[in-house]
C-alpha cells in the first residue's frame, strides 16, 4: 500500500537515539504516545540486551528470524493500521531516521527491507490487540557489521498531503506513527574501520537561496554518532573564506548517504571558481575533504538578490520627513502666534 508523504520537514520522533561511537541504537518511539495505537516489541531469546526496548539481535547466517510486534488499539473506534519494514537512513539534517525511504547506499551487502517480508495491514476493534510477525531471512553467507532498520506503524486512513520534493524528511499531518528499531548483527564483537567519502559537490536551491550541497557517503555497515562537521567555502580567486557552516552531534546510519547543505553566506559574491573544505570528526576519527565547484552567473544573481533582500538598508523617505517637519514648524508658528495674541489681549 502506498502513501503520499511530505518529505520537507524533519521527522523528530524518528531520530535514532545514539549509542557511543558505533554502539547499537536506542529504542525509537513517537514524541508522544499515540492515542490510537500502541506498538510493543516481543523480544526473542537471541536478544543481546534484554533492557533494550527494541530488537537488538545476534542472527545466524542462513536462518530465518521472526520479529513479533504487539499492536493494541486502546481507543473506542475501530482502527486500520499498516505495519511496514523500513531501512535506517541518514537525513539531510545529519541524523539517523527510520522512515519509508529509497535512499539505500549501493555499498550495502544487504538491507533490512531486502531480507524482511512485506508490509501488513491489520484491523483492530476498540480495545483489541493483535500480534504481527515479520520473517527476516539472513543470507547464507551472513553479513559484516550491522543491518539497521525498523518496524514502522502508521494509520493509512489519516489525511496527508502530496510531497513537495523527494527529500529525506517528511511531516505527518493528522497522522500517528511509531517506529520500533531493529538492529541485526552476525558478529557482535566485530570492529570495522568507518570509511566516509565525499561523492559530489554541487550548487542548488533550497527555497530561493542557492546553497552548496555535499553528498557524504558512509560505505561501512556501522552506525556512529557524535558527528561534527566544519565547512568552509573559499574563493579561489581571492583565497578569502566567504561562508562557513557547522553541524553538532550528528549521526550516520550504516551504508547511507546524505546531502549536507552549506549556505553561501550573507555577502554578495562574484561568479567563478570556489572550493568547499570539510572537516568531519566523530570521537577520535577524522576525515578531511576538499572539492572545487563553479558558481554560475545565474546562481550568483540568485544569491546576491536573496542577500540584498535580507540586508537591504531601509530607504529614507525624505519627502515624507520633510512634509512632517513642515507641519511641525507650521504648528509651532501657529501656536506661538496664538499664545502671543492671548497675552496681548489679557495684558491690556
Amino acid at each position: 500500500m502506498r502513501h503520499q508523504w511530505q518529505w520537507w520537514l524533519v521527522l523528530s520522533w524518528g531520530l535514532c537515539l545514539l549509542g557511543l561511537l558505533g554502539g547499537p541504537p536506542a529504542p525509537v518511539q513517537a514524541a508522544s504516545q499515540p492515542r490510537n495505537f500502541v506498538a510493543t516489541p516481543l523480544l526473542p531469546k537471541n536478544q543481546l540486551s534484554q533492557k533494550a526496548g527494541y530488537f537488538d539481535l545476534k542472527v545466524t547466517p542462513g536462518q530465518t528470524q521472526s520479529l513479533k510486534l504487539a499492536v493494541t488499539n486502546p481507543g473506542s473506534t475501530t482502527r486500520t493500521l499498516e505495519v511496514m519494514p523500513v531501512n535506517a537512513t541518514t537525513s539531510d539534517a545529519g541524523s539517523v531516521v527510520y522512515v519509508p525511504s529509497n535512499r539505500t547506499d549501493p555499498s550495502a551487502q544487504t538491507t533490512f527491507t531486502k531480507m524482511t517480508s512485506g508490509a501488513l495491514t491489520i484491523k483492530l476493534a476498540p480495545h483489541q490487540g493483535k500480534t504481527v510477525t515479520f520473517k527476516t531471512k539472513i543470507p547464507a553467507g551472513g553479513f559484516n557489521g550491522q543491518v539497521l532498520g525498523g518496524l514502522f506503524v502508521t494509520d493509512p486512513t489519516a489525511t496527508s498531503t502530496k510531497p513537495k520534493s523527494k527529500a529525506q524528511n517528511f511531516r505527518l499531518q493528522n497522522r500517528y506513527a511509531e517506529v520500533t528499531a531493529v538492529a541485526l548483527t552476525c558478529h557482535p564483537k566485530q570492529q570495522l574501520h568507518v570509511k566516509l567519502t565525499l561523492a559530489q559537490v554541487k550548487v542548488g536551491l533550497r527555497g530561493t537561496q542557492p546553497m552548496v550541497f555535499a553528498k557524504i557517503r558512509n560505505l561501512t555497515p556501522v552506525l556512529f554518532g557524535q558527528l561534527e562537521i566544519e565547512a568552509q567555502v573559499v574563493s579561489l580567486k581571492t583565497g578569502r573564506v566567504v561562508a562557513t557552516e557547522q553541524l553538532k552531534n550528528g549521526s550516520v546510519a550504516p551504508n547511507s548517504w546524505f546531502n549536507y547543505a552549506v549556505p553561501l553566506g550573507t555577502k554578495t559574491l562574484a561568479a567563478g571558481h570556489y572550493q568547499l573544505n570539510l572537516h568531519l570528526t566523530s570521537g577520535k576519527r577524522q576525515w578531511r575533504f576538499k572539492r572545487q565547484f563553479t558558481l554560475s552567473a545565474t546562481r550568483t544573481r540568485e544569491h546576491n538578490t536573496a542577500t540584498k533582500a535580507v540586508h537591504q538598508p531601509r530607504q529614507i523617505n525624505w519627502w515624507l520627513w520633510g512634509l512632517l517637519a513642515l507641519i511641525v514648524i507650521l504648528l509651532l508658528i501657529g501656536g506661538s502666534y496664538w499664545l502671543g495674541r492671548r497675552r496681548n489681549q489679557y495684558g491690556r
